[in-house]
């Protein structure tokens, strides 16, 4: 069902994005620091580009809040860069075996079908409303199947989101080589989700073991994410 106070609250963001409160960003589910302690680091992040030389990307979008809110941070620094998000808007695939729990079972949040009351054409409506029909494009369809599609194309930044452990192991294969120099992967599960999502760290761990990038935190976040740079 369509929310029928968006017009007029993207109204409102329209008018004046680069000066919108807080309540009116949380009110359209645009992400930002000041009520969510996690989009930190990518906010920091986003600040910290001067010279933009690749897309930014996000795997598992959901509802859009952490895309929207990159792309409203790139929009009050006055940058123009393309935002493609990934995402089947259908849930999550079958979960790995790596992604049990210690016992063998798994954690509810980590089965089939999980997140699949995503709706995409809600999010593409708000996207529209919201003035980033040109900076924002959506991927339907599990990664396996779409990053292929964007073969050709480098990144300077990456969020993944995508919790279960074949998914991250996935997106870590096509992304990191065509993460420019300086770039960044942001990793929205690793050590605070194990309880969940055990798989993310494993895939983590596992692709980076013969990597010479690190991962890093910054320690003065209050709900710090993890991250490499490219080097």
């Amino acid at each position: 069902m369509y929310d029928q106070t968006l017009p007029f609250l993207a109204a409102l963001y329209r008018y004046n994005a680069d000066d919108s409160s807080g309540w009116l960003l949380r009110a359209l589910g645009i992400a930002d620091p000041t009520y969510r302690t996690d989009f930190y680091t990518l906010t920091r992040i986003i600040d910290s580009i001067d010279a933009p030389g690749g897309t930014i990307a996000e795997c598992g979008v959901y509802r859009g809040s952490t895309l929207l809110g990159m792309a409203h941070r790139l929009r009050t620094r006055g940058l123009k860069m393309e935002l493609i998000g990934f995402d089947s808007f259908e849930g999550f695939p079958e979960p790995d075996r790596e992604d049990a729990l210690p016992d063998g079972t798994y954690h509810p949040q980590a089965i089939k079908g999980v997140f699949n009351d995503a709706q995409y054409n809600e999010l593409v409506r708000k996207i529209r409303l919201l003035g980033y029909s040109n900076n924002i494009r959506l991927v339907r369809g599990y990664f396996e199947d779409t990053l292929i599609r964007f073969k050709g194309m480098r990144f300077s930044l990456v969020h993944l989101d995508c919790d279960l452990y074949q998914s991250y192991m996935t997106c870590l294969k096509f992304f990191y080589s065509r993460i420019v120099p300086g770039g960044y992967i942001v990793f929205d599960e690793y050590d605070f989700s194990r309880a969940v999502y055990p798989g993310a760290k494993k895939a983590i761990d596992s692709f980076l073991a013969d990597k010479s990038e690190k991962l890093m935190r910054f320690s003065d976040a209050a709900s710090p994410r993890y991250f490499i740079c490219k080097q």
